[in-house]
């Protein structure tokens, strides 16, 4: 014989939840020890410099050591300076969130851009520090 629960025993009852990937490419990690760096320009005057944690075509999550934390609420644009292989790029960026000392940067702009895979400024990032063998 099945019990028949009440309304309040059955709002009781814990949820699942599934969590949704929102990432339409793919990250890639960087080795931590190869210490990629990012300069993050968030006012006119305020550079702040961290390490790359990982990469996409759409944005990255960079850790920054005491001191280097940019102070920008989530939501602000910044401009971001990615070091790699002797070389660099700036990117127009906004803070997406924090955890601690790490902030994720996206990348409205090149989400948006309507160029060949191979072409997109990231990704001819992230296919040298793979050939490099600097991903994860």
């Amino acid at each position: 014989m099945a019990r028949q629960t009440s309304v309040a025993e059955d709002q009781q009852t814990p949820a699942v939840s599934v969590k949704e990937e929102r990432r339409a490419s793919r990250r890639i990690s960087v080795k931590h020890q190869q210490g990629l760096s990012v300069v993050i320009r968030c006012r006119q005057e305020t550079l702040c410099q961290g390490y790359l944690v990982n990469l996409s075509t759409e944005g990255m999550l960079v850790d920054f050591p005491k001191g280097q934390l940019p102070p920008v609420p989530i939501g602000t644009g910044v401009s971001v300076k990615l070091h790699y292989l002797g070389d660099s790029i700036w990117l127009p960026g906004m803070v997406r969130h924090r955890i601690g000392s790490k902030v994720g940067f996206h990348f409205p702009a090149l989400t948006k851009m309507k160029t060949a895979k191979a072409t997109h400024p990231l990704s001819v990032v992230v296919q040298a520090l793979s050939r490099a063998g600097l991903t994860a």
